[in-house]
């Protein structure tokens, strides 16, 4: 079993998803033999050429078409994994190897009931225009412990927001803390986004604060999509 799953999904982009594996190929022997890659497709309308690999790693495509789907394709990813820590981040970051190699061999280390999370380089609130030191969705968390305890709200899906920002409080509710690790700088911010996508808060932030009042109560309904394993073996959307 992998001393790590290291999940990430992503929707159209499919070059910076290329970029991604073409970079998890050059890291070191010894993080690659402890660690596995899951990618969650959410039903993108561009997919991404992936050659055969080196890696372990697995490719799972969501084929119901649900707007803002982040939090069902973050529990796609947590349902196949197989490591003792999830590693989360975002496509358009990447982690830097050496403090992550770090991390990595410290794992028999760290508190199960922590959260922990990265300082990023050239992080900006897109909302605010603002930098952040680090992102709600960039974090190491136990994977026992997420799924017994948290994971993520599927009500949210469907509406752009909120669903990284309340998951943490239902994590909290259960007992568990949060962690920045500020130094050194962990990951760096890519240039790209989504554009032209509706990001209409105010849905999501209603059913926040109604969930909130009534205690951070997760819906125990996950994975309410189609879905299916993506077969890399032979390459994937090579003619």
């Amino acid at each position: 079993m992998p001393k790590q799953s290291i999940i990430s999904h992503y929707y159209n982009h499919p070059q910076c998803v290329q970029d991604q594996i073409s970079y998890w190929e050059t890291l070191p022997d010894f993080f690659l033999s402890q660690v596995e890659f899951i990618l969650v497709d959410d039903c993108s309308e561009q997919t991404p050429v992936i050659p055969v690999t080196k890696l372990d790693l697995k490719v799972f495509r969501v084929i119901t078409d649900v707007p803002w789907n982040q939090a069902g394709a973050r529990n796609l990813g947590a349902f196949h994994a197989t490591g003792e820590w999830a590693l989360y981040f975002d496509i358009d970051q990447e982690f830097y190897v050496e403090p992550m190699a770090n991390v990595l061999i410290s794992l028999d280390t760290l508190d199960p009931m922590r959260m922990y999370y990265f300082r990023i380089k050239d992080l900006t609130d897109s909302t605010a225009n603002e930098p952040m030191t680090h992102h709600p969705n960039t974090y190491l968390v136990n994977l026992a412990n997420f799924k017994k305890y948290g994971m993520y709200d599927e009500d949210f899906a469907g509406h752009y927001g909120y669903e990284d920002l309340y998951m943490p409080l239902v994590w909290e509710k259960h007992g568990g803390k949060r962690i920045l690790l500020n130094e050194p700088v962990y990951f760096e911010q890519l240039p790209f986004g989504t554009a032209n996508l509706n990001r209409d808060l105010s849905r999501n932030l209603a059913l926040a604060q109604e969930k909130m009042a009534a205690g951070c109560k997760n819906s125990p309904r996950i994975l309410r999509f189609e879905w299916e394993p993506v077969d890399i073996s032979q390459g994937y959307g090579i003619e």
